[in-house]
C-alpha cells in the first residue's frame, strides 16, 4: 500500500460507533489495549499495521478486526495515514502457511516440563531469562538442555520468548507460540505458561493412548511374521531331511509348505533386495500427500477405526480451541492454529470450511452444523456455550468427555482385538504344525511294514 501525503483530520481515541467490541493497538505515544468477548464468534482476527500519525511519525501496532478494510477505516478515523496492513503471521501464520511435516521436534513431555518450570518461576517473580538459564542447568532432561540453552541465549540477547519459540519451527507447537505471545501482551506469562504445560501434558497423554492401541496389532503382526519365517527357513528343512530319509509320503499341505521353505531359502538375496526396495518406496510414499489421503480414507472410513479417529479429532480440537480462546486469542487465529496442527486432509478441509463460513458472516455453530466431522452433541454444547458466554469452558468440558469416551473405546477395541489376533496367529501356527506332523503317519506305516 503506497504512502498518502494527505492526512485525514485527527480524531483522538475514535472508535466505530456501530461496533461496540473493543480493539487494541499500540502507537509511539503508548499502548491502548482491550479484550474481545470470547463468546463473540464473528469473523475477527489480528492484523498488524504501519501508519503515519498526525505529526508525520511512523507508528506500528495491532488491530482486531474482520478484514484489512475495517483496519484502514479505523486508522483513518484517528487521523493516521495507512502504509501497510497484513495478517498477524507471528500468531497463526506458522500454522496456516504450511501443513506440519515429519521433521524432528522436541518431545511434548520435555516442552511441558519446560513450560511448567518457566511458569512456576515466573509466578515467583524470577525473570524469564534467569528461569531459562536454571532450566538449562537442572530443570529438564540432560538431552533437552542444549535446546533450552539456545532459548536462554536468545532471550538474554533481547528476543521475546514467543519469538524464540517461533524460531524453533515445528519443534515447538504453534499453540505454545500463540499462548506465549498472548501472555507477553497481557503480562500474564506465568499463568499462561502453566496453561500451556497442562495443554501439552493432556495432548501427550492422549497421543500415548492412541499409539499404544495402534501399536498392539502391528506388534502381533511382526512377531507372527518372524515366527513363520523362522519356521520356513530353519525348522522345515530339518523335517524335510527326516522325511526324505524315512521315505515318507508327503501330503499336499506338507509339500506346499516345503515348497515355500525352498523358495524362501533359495531366493533369500532377491527377497532381501525386494524388501529393501519396498521399504525405500514405502518411506518415500509416506512422505507424500497421496499417503496422507490414503491414510485419511482408511482412518475415517473403517467402522471401528473411523469412530476412534473422530473421537481423537474431537478431543484434540476442542482442547486446543478451549485453551486458545480462554487465553484471549481470537477465534479466527485459534482456527488457523488448529488447522495447522494436523496433516489430515479431511481435518484441513474441515477447518477451511469453518474459516470460510466465519469470514462470510456466519457463527461458529452454523459453521459446525454444516460439517459432519463433529458429533451433534458437541455442536449443541458449543451452541450453549455461545449463548451463555462460556465457550472456552464448554469446549474444555467437551474435550474431557471426548477424551474419556476415547479412552473407554480404545480399551474396548483392544480387548476385542486381542482374542481375534490370538485366534488368527494360533490358526496359522496350528496349520504349520499340522502340515509338519502329517507325514509322521506315513513314517509310522513304513516302520510298521
Amino acid at each position: 500500500m503506497s504512502m498518502h501525503h494527505a492526512r485525514a483530520q485527527h480524531v483522538p481515541n475514535a472508535r466505530d460507533p456501530a461496533d461496540p467490541r473493543e480493539f487494541a493497538h499500540s502507537t509511539g505515544d503508548g499502548l491502548r489495549a482491550a479484550t474481545t468477548v470470547v463468546a463473540d464468534t464473528a469473523a475477527r482476527a489480528t492484523f498488524n499495521f504501519r501508519a503515519l500519525d498526525a505529526e508525520g511519525r511512523e507508528v506500528t501496532g495491532t488491530v482486531i478486526a474482520q478484514n484489512p478494510q475495517e483496519v484502514a477505516r479505523r486508522l483513518r478515523s484517528e487521523g493516521k495515514t495507512v502504509l501497510a496492513i497484513d495478517r498477524d503471521a507471528r500468531l497463526a501464520g506458522s500454522a496456516t502457511e504450511a501443513r506440519p511435516t515429519r521433521t524432528a521436534r522436541a518431545r511434548r513431555s520435555d516442552l511441558a516440563a519446560l513450560c511448567r518450570h518457566l511458569g512456576t518461576m515466573s509466578e515467583a517473580g524470577v525473570p524469564i531469562s534467569e528461569a531459562l538459564t536454571s532450566a538449562a542447568q537442572e530443570g529438564v532432561r540432560a538431552e533437552f538442555r542444549p535446546f533450552v540453552a539456545r532459548l536462554a541465549a536468545e532471550v538474554e540477547s533481547g528476543v521475546p520468548l514467543s519469538e524464540a519459540f517461533g524460531r524453533r519451527g515445528r519443534e515447538v507447537p504453534a499453540v505454545v507460540v500463540a499462548l506465549t505471545r498472548a501472555a507477553e501482551s497481557t503480562g500474564q506469562l506465568g499463568p499462561m505458561l502453566l496453561r500451556a504445560s497442562d495443554h501439552l501434558r493432556r495432548g501427550e497423554r492422549l497421543a500415548k493412548q492412541v499409539r499404544a492401541a495402534a501399536s498392539y496389532p502391528f506388534l502381533m503382526l511382526g512377531v507372527g511374521a518372524v515366527v513363520v519365517i523362522a519356521l520356513l527357513v530353519f525348522v522345515l528343512p530339518r523335517f524335510a531331511r527326516i522325511y526324505s530319509d524315512r521315505g515318507a509320503e508327503l501330503p499336499w499341505p506338507t509339500q506346499l509348505l516345503l515348497g515355500a521353505s525352498d523358495a524362501v531359502r533359495s531366493n533369500g538375496l532377491v527377497l532381501g533386495l525386494l524388501t529393501a526396495v519396498g521399504g525405500v518406496f514405502l518411506w518415500a510414499l509416506m512422505r507424500s500427500d497421496a499417503w496422507d489421503r490414503l491414510i485419511d480414507r482408511v482412518r475415517f472410513g473403517l467402522p471401528v477405526l473411523g469412530r476412534l479417529s473422530r473421537m481423537a479429532f474431537v478431543a484434540t480440537s476442542c482442547r486446543t480451541l478451549a485453551t486458545l480462546l480462554a487465553s484471549g486469542i481470537h477465534l479466527l487465529d485459534a482456527i488457523a492454529i488448529c488447522r495447522g496442527l494436523s496433516r489430515s486432509p479431511r481435518a484441513g478441509r474441515f477447518w477451511d470450511a469453518i474459516d470460510a463460513r466465519l469470514r462470510d458472516g456466519g457463527t461458529l455453530v452454523e459453521a459446525l452444523r454444516a460439517e459432519t466431522l463433529l458429533p451433534s452433541t458437541v455442536v449443541s454444547m458449543v451452541s450453549a456455550g455461545e449463548r451463555s458466554g462460556r465457550l472456552p469452558e464448554v469446549l474444555a468440558r467437551a474435550a474431557e468427555f471426548a477424551e474419556e469416551d476415547l479412552e473407554t473405546a480404545l480399551k474396548q477395541a483392544t480387548s476385542l482385538l486381542e482374542p481375534v489376533l490370538i485366534l488368527v496367529f494360533g490358526s496359522v501356527l496350528g496349520a504349520v504344525a499340522i502340515a509338519l506332523l502329517l507325514p509322521l503317519f506315513s513314517v509310522a506305516k513304513v516302520a510298521a511294514g
